[in-house]
Protein backbone atom coordinates (compact mmCIF):
# COMPACT_ATOMS: atom_id res chain seq x y z
CA UNK A 1 0.00 0.00 0.00
CA UNK A 2 1.21 3.64 -0.24
CA UNK A 3 1.97 6.15 2.75
CA UNK A 4 3.05 9.10 3.77
CA UNK A 5 6.57 9.18 5.74
CA UNK A 6 8.81 11.11 7.88
CA UNK A 7 11.37 11.78 5.56
CA UNK A 8 13.81 13.89 7.71
CA UNK A 9 13.43 17.31 9.09
CA UNK A 10 11.52 19.71 6.70
CA UNK A 11 9.91 16.77 4.72
CA UNK A 12 7.92 13.86 4.13
CA UNK A 13 7.57 11.55 1.08
CA UNK A 14 5.43 8.71 -0.25
CA UNK A 15 6.12 5.76 0.09
CA UNK A 16 5.34 1.98 -0.55
CA UNK A 17 4.36 0.16 3.08
CA UNK A 18 4.05 -3.46 4.35
CA UNK A 19 -0.39 -3.70 4.26
CA UNK A 20 -0.95 -4.19 7.55
CA UNK A 21 -2.41 -7.71 9.32
CA UNK A 22 -4.46 -8.18 11.93
CA UNK A 23 -2.44 -8.92 15.07
CA UNK A 24 -4.77 -9.04 18.01
CA UNK A 25 -8.04 -10.46 18.72
CA UNK A 26 -9.45 -6.67 19.25
CA UNK A 27 -7.92 -5.57 15.84
CA UNK A 28 -9.77 -3.92 12.74
CA UNK A 29 -8.17 -3.07 9.64
CA UNK A 30 -10.02 0.10 7.57
CA UNK A 31 -9.93 1.02 4.04
CA UNK A 32 -9.01 5.29 4.64
CA UNK A 33 -11.50 6.97 2.52
CA UNK A 34 -10.16 10.27 3.87
CA UNK A 35 -6.85 11.91 5.81
CA UNK A 36 -5.79 14.88 7.02
CA UNK A 37 -3.28 16.67 7.76
CA UNK A 38 -3.07 17.92 11.82
CA UNK A 39 -1.30 20.96 12.70
CA UNK A 40 0.44 18.76 15.35
CA UNK A 41 2.22 16.85 11.97
CA UNK A 42 4.12 19.93 11.38
CA UNK A 43 5.88 19.40 15.34
CA UNK A 44 7.02 16.18 13.64
CA UNK A 45 7.92 17.97 10.58
CA UNK A 46 10.22 20.20 12.86
CA UNK A 47 11.98 18.08 14.81
CA UNK A 48 10.15 18.31 17.87
CA UNK A 49 9.78 15.03 18.83
CA UNK A 50 11.74 11.86 17.53
CA UNK A 51 11.04 10.62 14.42
CA UNK A 52 13.27 8.57 12.10
CA UNK A 53 13.22 9.06 7.94
CA UNK A 54 10.21 6.26 6.65
CA UNK A 55 8.35 6.21 9.95
CA UNK A 56 4.85 6.43 8.51
CA UNK A 57 2.61 9.99 9.32
CA UNK A 58 -0.65 10.96 10.19
CA UNK A 59 -3.58 10.51 12.62
CA UNK A 60 -6.62 11.92 11.77
CA UNK A 61 -9.00 9.33 9.16
CA UNK A 62 -12.54 7.74 8.77
CA UNK A 63 -12.90 4.98 6.18
CA UNK A 64 -14.77 1.83 5.50
CA UNK A 65 -14.15 -1.80 7.87
CA UNK A 66 -12.11 -4.30 5.77
CA UNK A 67 -12.07 -7.03 8.72
CA UNK A 68 -12.21 -7.47 12.05
CA UNK A 69 -10.68 -9.75 14.40
CA UNK A 70 -12.77 -12.31 16.59
CA UNK A 71 -12.89 -9.95 20.25
CA UNK A 72 -14.45 -7.21 18.02
CA UNK A 73 -17.81 -7.26 18.86
CA UNK A 74 -19.51 -3.53 18.39
CA UNK A 75 -18.11 -3.27 14.63
CA UNK A 76 -18.24 -5.24 11.60
CA UNK A 77 -16.85 -4.92 8.39
CA UNK A 78 -18.01 -2.51 6.18
CA UNK A 79 -18.79 -0.23 8.44
CA UNK A 80 -18.45 3.35 8.15
CA UNK A 81 -16.21 4.70 11.00
CA UNK A 82 -14.37 7.42 11.97
CA UNK A 83 -10.80 6.97 13.78
CA UNK A 84 -9.75 8.10 17.55
CA UNK A 85 -6.13 9.38 16.84
CA UNK A 86 -4.84 8.69 20.60
CA UNK A 87 -5.66 4.33 21.08
CA UNK A 88 -6.46 3.55 24.43
CA UNK A 89 -7.18 0.36 25.97
CA UNK A 90 -10.32 0.76 27.77
CA UNK A 91 -9.50 -1.36 30.73
CA UNK A 92 -7.02 0.89 32.79
CA UNK A 93 -8.21 3.04 35.54
CA UNK A 94 -7.59 6.17 33.53
CA UNK A 95 -10.06 4.86 30.84
CA UNK A 96 -12.61 3.74 33.58
CA UNK A 97 -13.11 7.09 34.85
CA UNK A 98 -13.32 8.70 31.19
CA UNK A 99 -9.64 10.15 31.16
CA UNK A 100 -8.96 7.76 27.95
CA UNK A 101 -5.84 10.48 27.11
CA UNK A 102 -4.04 9.35 30.09
CA UNK A 103 -4.50 5.75 29.56
CA UNK A 104 -2.08 3.18 30.86
CA UNK A 105 -1.41 2.16 27.17
CA UNK A 106 -1.56 5.45 25.29
CA UNK A 107 -0.36 5.47 22.04
CA UNK A 108 -1.20 8.16 19.10
CA UNK A 109 -0.84 7.10 15.10
CA UNK A 110 2.05 8.34 13.43
CA UNK A 111 4.11 10.00 15.99
CA UNK A 112 7.00 7.24 16.17
CA UNK A 113 8.59 6.38 19.13
CA UNK A 114 6.84 9.30 20.74
CA UNK A 115 3.53 7.52 19.85
CA UNK A 116 4.31 4.05 20.87
CA UNK A 117 5.23 3.51 17.47
CA UNK A 118 1.94 2.68 15.74
CA UNK A 119 2.27 3.54 12.03
CA UNK A 120 -0.03 6.74 10.41
CA UNK A 121 -2.87 7.19 9.05
CA UNK A 122 -2.35 8.69 6.26
CA UNK A 123 -2.37 5.85 3.98
CA UNK A 124 -4.68 3.27 2.13
CA UNK A 125 -4.98 1.05 5.25
CA UNK A 126 -4.55 1.25 8.75
CA UNK A 127 -4.33 -1.05 11.46
CA UNK A 128 -6.80 0.20 14.60
CA UNK A 129 -5.85 -1.49 17.93
CA UNK A 130 -9.02 -1.99 20.07
CA UNK A 131 -11.23 -1.47 17.60
CA UNK A 132 -14.59 -1.90 20.22
CA UNK A 133 -13.67 1.42 21.89
CA UNK A 134 -10.74 3.50 19.13
CA UNK A 135 -13.57 2.91 16.24
CA UNK A 136 -17.06 5.05 15.96
CA UNK A 137 -19.51 4.81 13.51
CA UNK A 138 -20.06 7.07 10.87
CA UNK A 139 -24.19 8.53 10.92
CA UNK A 140 -25.81 7.94 7.03
CA UNK A 141 -26.08 11.53 7.02
CA UNK A 142 -22.64 12.31 8.09
CA UNK A 143 -19.73 12.83 5.05
CA UNK A 144 -16.72 11.45 4.92
CA UNK A 145 -15.42 15.06 4.53
CA UNK A 146 -16.81 16.40 7.88
CA UNK A 147 -16.41 13.10 10.18
CA UNK A 148 -12.71 12.98 9.15
CA UNK A 149 -12.36 15.97 11.81
CA UNK A 150 -14.24 13.82 14.45
CA UNK A 151 -11.42 11.69 15.69
CA UNK A 152 -9.46 14.39 16.87
CA UNK A 153 -10.13 18.40 16.51
CA UNK A 154 -13.30 18.68 16.36
CA UNK A 155 -13.65 16.54 19.53
CA UNK A 156 -10.60 18.19 20.94
CA UNK A 157 -12.92 21.72 20.13
CA UNK A 158 -15.39 20.23 22.01
CA UNK A 159 -13.39 18.95 25.19
CA UNK A 160 -11.60 22.27 25.17
CA UNK A 161 -14.73 24.48 25.34
CA UNK A 162 -16.00 22.39 28.19
CA UNK A 163 -12.75 22.93 30.40
CA UNK A 164 -13.90 27.17 30.22
CA UNK A 165 -17.00 26.19 32.41
CA UNK A 166 -18.04 29.28 30.16
CA UNK A 167 -22.06 29.97 30.16
CA UNK A 168 -24.36 32.96 29.07
CA UNK A 169 -23.08 36.22 30.30
CA UNK A 170 -19.17 35.34 30.15
CA UNK A 171 -16.35 36.63 27.98
CA UNK A 172 -13.95 33.65 26.06
CA UNK A 173 -10.94 34.98 24.13
CA UNK A 174 -9.52 32.25 21.41
CA UNK A 175 -5.72 32.54 20.57
CA UNK A 176 -4.95 31.54 17.49
CA UNK A 177 -7.97 30.47 14.93
CA UNK A 178 -6.17 27.14 12.91
CA UNK A 179 -8.31 24.11 13.04
CA UNK A 180 -8.38 23.95 17.13
CA UNK A 181 -9.16 27.44 17.56
CA UNK A 182 -12.18 27.21 15.22
CA UNK A 183 -13.77 24.12 16.52
CA UNK A 184 -13.33 25.32 19.63
CA UNK A 185 -15.28 28.08 18.96
CA UNK A 186 -17.82 26.08 17.59
CA UNK A 187 -17.54 23.91 20.52
CA UNK A 188 -18.21 27.01 22.51
CA UNK A 189 -21.11 28.40 20.71
CA UNK A 190 -22.88 24.67 21.79
CA UNK A 191 -22.84 25.04 25.53
CA UNK A 192 -25.02 28.34 26.54
CA UNK A 193 -23.69 31.15 24.46
CA UNK A 194 -20.93 32.96 26.23
CA UNK A 195 -19.39 35.73 23.92
CA UNK A 196 -16.04 34.56 21.95
CA UNK A 197 -14.10 36.85 20.69
CA UNK A 198 -11.16 35.68 18.29
CA UNK A 199 -7.51 36.59 18.56
CA UNK A 200 -5.50 35.80 15.30
CA UNK A 201 -3.43 38.33 12.46
CA UNK A 202 -4.71 35.92 9.31
CA UNK A 203 -7.91 38.16 8.06
CA UNK A 204 -8.66 34.32 6.17
CA UNK A 205 -8.44 32.80 9.42
CA UNK A 206 -10.45 35.65 11.31
CA UNK A 207 -13.13 35.48 8.31
CA UNK A 208 -13.69 31.58 8.97
CA UNK A 209 -13.84 32.55 13.21
CA UNK A 210 -16.35 35.33 12.00
CA UNK A 211 -18.65 32.99 10.34
CA UNK A 212 -18.45 30.10 13.21
CA UNK A 213 -19.88 32.99 15.35
CA UNK A 214 -17.06 34.60 17.26
CA UNK A 215 -15.99 38.48 16.82
CA UNK A 216 -12.63 38.83 15.02
CA UNK A 217 -9.86 40.99 16.40
CA UNK A 218 -6.80 41.27 14.00
CA UNK A 219 -4.06 41.27 16.71
CA UNK A 220 -1.76 43.36 14.22
CA UNK A 221 -4.17 46.33 13.95
CA UNK A 222 -5.72 45.96 17.39
CA UNK A 223 -3.74 45.51 20.66
CA UNK A 224 -5.89 42.41 22.21
CA UNK A 225 -5.56 43.69 25.83
CA UNK A 226 -7.06 46.65 25.08
CA UNK A 227 -9.63 45.02 22.62
CA UNK A 228 -11.01 42.39 25.90
CA UNK A 229 -10.70 45.36 28.27
CA UNK A 230 -12.96 47.57 26.52
CA UNK A 231 -15.35 44.49 25.97
CA UNK A 232 -15.42 43.72 29.83
CA UNK A 233 -15.87 47.34 31.12
CA UNK A 234 -11.89 47.22 31.98
CA UNK A 235 -11.55 43.58 33.52
CA UNK A 236 -10.52 41.45 30.76
CA UNK A 237 -11.53 38.44 29.47
CA UNK A 238 -13.19 35.71 31.99
CA UNK A 239 -11.66 32.71 30.33
CA UNK A 240 -8.91 32.71 28.06
CA UNK A 241 -8.11 30.17 25.36
CA UNK A 242 -4.10 29.14 23.78
CA UNK A 243 -5.02 27.18 20.81
CA UNK A 244 -1.73 27.87 19.59
CA UNK A 245 0.95 25.81 21.30
CA UNK A 246 3.39 28.87 21.50
CA UNK A 247 5.15 30.57 24.31
CA UNK A 248 3.54 34.06 23.31
CA UNK A 249 0.02 32.69 22.85
CA UNK A 250 0.29 31.33 26.82
CA UNK A 251 1.75 34.86 28.24
CA UNK A 252 -0.88 36.83 25.90
CA UNK A 253 -3.33 34.45 27.21
CA UNK A 254 -2.32 35.77 30.87
CA UNK A 255 -2.36 39.35 29.85
CA UNK A 256 -5.63 39.46 28.81
CA UNK A 257 -7.17 37.39 31.77
CA UNK A 258 -9.05 39.29 34.52
CA UNK A 259 -8.38 38.31 37.95
CA UNK A 260 -10.03 35.22 38.81
CA UNK A 261 -10.10 34.58 35.68
CA UNK A 262 -8.77 30.77 33.75
CA UNK A 263 -6.52 29.86 30.99
CA UNK A 264 -7.04 26.78 29.10
CA UNK A 265 -4.24 25.92 27.88
CA UNK A 266 -5.06 23.56 24.82
CA UNK A 267 -2.32 23.98 22.14
CA UNK A 268 0.48 21.25 22.18
CA UNK A 269 3.39 21.78 24.06
CA UNK A 270 6.71 19.58 24.57
CA UNK A 271 10.18 21.46 25.39
CA UNK A 272 8.95 25.11 24.95
CA UNK A 273 9.74 26.84 28.03
CA UNK A 274 8.48 30.33 29.89
CA UNK A 275 8.74 32.08 33.09
CA UNK A 276 6.45 32.11 35.43
CA UNK A 277 5.89 35.26 38.28
CA UNK A 278 3.95 32.74 41.22
CA UNK A 279 3.49 35.91 43.23
CA UNK A 280 1.61 37.45 39.95
CA UNK A 281 -0.39 34.30 39.41
CA UNK A 282 -1.45 33.55 43.17
CA UNK A 283 -2.42 37.40 43.59
CA UNK A 284 -4.45 37.42 40.63
CA UNK A 285 -6.23 33.84 42.12
CA UNK A 286 -5.26 32.62 38.00
CA UNK A 287 -6.75 28.87 37.34
CA UNK A 288 -4.82 27.13 34.52
CA UNK A 289 -6.19 24.49 33.02
CA UNK A 290 -3.65 22.25 30.82
CA UNK A 291 -6.06 20.00 28.65
CA UNK A 292 -3.43 17.62 27.58
CA UNK A 293 -4.15 14.95 24.92
CA UNK A 294 -8.06 15.13 24.18
CA UNK A 295 -9.94 12.19 25.52
CA UNK A 296 -11.11 11.28 22.46
CA UNK A 297 -13.69 8.01 22.87
CA UNK A 298 -15.41 10.21 26.12
CA UNK A 299 -16.35 13.05 23.73
CA UNK A 300 -16.66 12.23 20.21
CA UNK A 301 -20.15 10.97 20.39
CA UNK A 302 -20.84 14.41 21.70
CA UNK A 303 -18.82 15.98 18.57
CA UNK A 304 -20.48 13.55 15.97
CA UNK A 305 -23.84 14.20 17.56
CA UNK A 306 -23.24 17.80 16.27
CA UNK A 307 -22.40 17.35 13.16
CA UNK A 308 -25.59 14.67 12.98
CA UNK A 309 -27.68 17.48 14.07
CA UNK A 310 -26.01 20.04 11.98
CA UNK A 311 -25.67 22.46 14.77
CA UNK A 312 -21.70 21.80 14.09
CA UNK A 313 -19.66 22.08 10.49
CA UNK A 314 -15.69 22.17 10.00
CA UNK A 315 -15.46 21.63 6.55
CA UNK A 316 -15.24 25.35 6.11
CA UNK A 317 -12.19 24.65 7.43
CA UNK A 318 -11.05 22.92 4.34
CA UNK A 319 -8.78 24.61 1.97
CA UNK A 320 -7.11 22.10 0.11
CA UNK A 321 -8.34 18.32 -1.29
CA UNK A 322 -5.53 16.63 -2.52
CA UNK A 323 -4.82 12.80 -3.48
CA UNK A 324 -2.31 10.80 -1.14
CA UNK A 325 0.49 11.13 -3.53
CA UNK A 326 0.28 15.12 -3.32
CA UNK A 327 0.82 14.65 -0.05
CA UNK A 328 4.33 16.48 0.34
CA UNK A 329 2.35 19.44 -1.18
CA UNK A 330 -0.40 19.50 1.18
CA UNK A 331 2.45 19.23 3.79
CA UNK A 332 4.24 22.14 2.50
CA UNK A 333 0.65 24.42 1.81
CA UNK A 334 -0.10 23.98 5.67
CA UNK A 335 3.37 25.16 6.46
CA UNK A 336 3.83 27.91 4.74
CA UNK A 337 -0.37 28.98 6.48
CA UNK A 338 -1.19 28.66 3.07
CA UNK A 339 -4.02 26.37 3.79
CA UNK A 340 -6.22 25.79 6.84
CA UNK A 341 -7.17 22.62 6.72
CA UNK A 342 -5.62 19.47 3.85
CA UNK A 343 -7.48 16.21 3.22
CA UNK A 344 -6.13 13.20 1.41
CA UNK A 345 -8.18 11.00 -0.38
CA UNK A 346 -5.81 7.39 -1.04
Amino acid sequence: MRGVVFDGVGAVRVADLPDPDLEAPTDAIVRVTRSAICGSDLHLLHGKAPMEPGEPLGHEAVGVIEAIGEGVETRRVGDRVAVAFNVACGHCWFCGIGQSSLCDDDRIFGYGIFGGALPGAQAERLRVPDANLNLLEIPEGVGDEAAVFVGDVLTTGFYGASLTGAGPGDVVAVLGCGPVGFCTIEGLRTQGGPTIYALDRDPSRLALAETAGAIPVHIDERNPVTALAEATHGRGADVVIDAVGHPTAFEGAIDTIRRGGTVVVLGVYSSETTELQLGAYWSRALTLRFAGLTPVVSWWGRAMDGLERGVVDPTPLISHRLPLEAAAEGYALFDRREATKVVLEP
